[in-house]
């Protein structure tokens, strides 16, 4: 499914001709590829669907939270714990990758399937040390 975004580059539709500039709203759609400018065109011509899910927006709260962090120092058996999770990261990252290749990765589904699997990679990790 396809959204409007705004264009991070200069670019024109390779259909109709129209021409954006960088911050204009295109419409944009990955999977089958469609970009426009012109809403018409991007679903007509190329196929896009406008997604009714990316179209609504959050109004969430816009307060200022101050986070504190204590002051301590840190032993390096948690910092080798934290590198090994970032090391699970990756790994996660890349295996959801693979596995749903047609997903893109700045969605929240792509965030929740890595933190699944990353879930899984530290639970199995868990068990075989037991």
């Amino acid at each position: 499914m396809g959204t409007k975004i705004k264009a991070k580059f200069v670019g024109n539709c390779k259909l109709c001709g129209e021409s954006w500039a960088v911050g204009d709203d295109i419409f944009y759609q990955k999977m089958p590829k469609a970009i426009c400018s012109d809403k018409e065109c991007f679903e007509q011509n190329q196929g896009g669907k406008i997604s009714t899910y990316s179209q609504a927006t959050f109004k969430g709260n816009n307060d200022v939270i101050i986070t504190k962090i204590p002051e301590v120092n840190v032993s390096d058996s948690v910092k080798q714990i934290a590198d090994m999770w970032m090391e699970f990261f990756v790994t996660a990252h890349h295996m959801t990758k693979s596995i749903y290749p047609v997903q893109d990765v700045n969605t929240h589904v792509f965030g929740q399937i890595r933190s699944r699997i990353l879930y899984q990679l530290c639970s199995i990790t868990a068990l075989q040390k037991q």
